[in-house]
């Protein structure tokens, strides 16, 4: 796949993301990717799928994921972020408040035959940590 293709397939992954459609996002993705989460925990593709549904899709609501800008280097594509949604489950010892939140964080895809490969979100957990405390 070219740089164009590779970044088209990570803005699809956003736009499914904030479809909430986990099954597209799951599409995206090589048999054998590995994720790392902002807090350096490593998962396989049934492990992702599983930290996404519980993490992401029943602990906050409304989500959007917008890619702020997008760098491009042979099969890695590089996303500058803002995630938004509202927390309406508990997590990290937070009750849930429906308060809603804006974070801004890096990821990185690395493709292998028209699928990523690699996916590594950067991001400070502590700032939404202590947002969401407020």
């Amino acid at each position: 796949m070219s740089e164009k293709d590779n970044e088209k397939a990570v803005q699809k992954l956003y736009e499914e993301y904030t479809r909430r459609n986990l099954d597209a996002v799951m599409d995206l993705l090589a048999d054998d990717v590995t994720y790392v989460d902002v807090f350096g925990t490593t998962y396989d593709k049934k492990g992702m799928r599983k930290f996404f549904k519980e993490f992401y899709l029943e602990t906050f609501s409304d989500q959007r994921l917008r890619a702020d800008r997008i760098v491009s280097k042979g099969n890695t594509v590089m996303v500058e972020y803002t995630w938004s949604g509202k927390h309406v489950k508990d997590w990290a010892g937070i009750p849930a408040k429906g308060k809603k939140f804006e974070g801004h964080g890096v990821e990185i895809f690395v493709f292998e035959a028209g699928k990523v490969k690699l996916y590594k979100t950067y991001a400070n957990p502590d700032i939404l940590i202590q947002r969401l405390r407020e």
